[in-house]
């Protein structure tokens, strides 16, 4: 069948599915767990939350990863963070409890300072200033109009950066989506979501416009192995 990657294709994935059993969901966020790990999601990350630490060195560094899933991406730039001897406090929001449930388990054993919430990004109430409201592979799965809402929310917490590290609508990505789930994972939930996610990613473009409609003026956009962007805004 011909994939028409011209146009954004939402369609219902089924890690969003509340009903979803939840062995498979445990299985399918351990399965994006390696699939993040494959794509360098912590590295394409890593520099700006570097950089924003220069600024902070009196204090810890807080951040806010929305949409953090089974918690693999938070939990990875603690351990890199501490690597590096950079002061960290990172919370983790979900609308999933099982997905908080998961993340906080994961963390448990490692002497880290991370938090993970249950709370929707878009209608719930999210408190802050962090220094970085960060999110990945979260945005494609909104429609526009919540999309806008995302990324002005973010806008409102963050008084250093925002990062936005998610697909790219590509031939190449859709491909490698394919390949790619199957190979890293035997999770049928991931091996059907990953191409889905691809297909209703935004091209560089229509994030670029979006960010615009969105109030964050001056954000820079740039593209990642594989198949990746990451938005990053400051504030002026």
């Amino acid at each position: 069948m011909k994939i028409d990657l011209r146009q954004r294709d939402r369609q219902p994935e089924l890690m969003d599915d509340p009903a979803l059993d939840a062995e498979q969901h445990r299985h399918a966020l351990s399965g994006l767990s390696r699939v993040n790990r494959f794509s360098r999601s912590n590295a394409i990350l890593w520099p700006a939350i570097r950089e924003v630490h220069e600024h902070t060195r009196s204090r810890p560094l807080r951040i806010l990863d929305i949409a953090s899933g089974g918690g693999d991406v938070a939990l990875g730039l603690a351990a890199k963070a501490w690597q590096n001897h950079v002061e960290l406090e990172i919370t983790g929001c979900d609308i999933s409890p099982l997905a908080v449930e998961y993340a906080t388990k994961l963390a448990e054993p490692f002497p880290l300072n991370l938090q993970f919430l249950e709370e929707d990004a878009i209608e719930g109430t999210l408190n802050g200033p962090y220094d970085i409201v960060m999110c990945s592979l979260f945005l494609h799965h909104l429609p526009e109009d919540d999309a806008r809402v995302l990324l002005r929310r973010m806008q409102e917490l963050a008084t250093h950066r925002v990062l936005v590290n998610d697909l790219r609508r590509t031939r190449c990505g859709y491909a490698l989506a394919w390949a790619g789930c199957r190979l890293l994972t035997r999770s049928p939930i991931v091996h059907t979501d990953g191409p889905l996610s691809v297909r209703a990613a935004f091209s560089i473009d229509e994030v670029r416009q979006l960010a615009e409609e969105s109030g964050l003026n001056g954000a820079t956009i740039t593209t990642h192995w594989p198949q990746r962007f990451l938005l990053d805004w400051r504030p002026a």
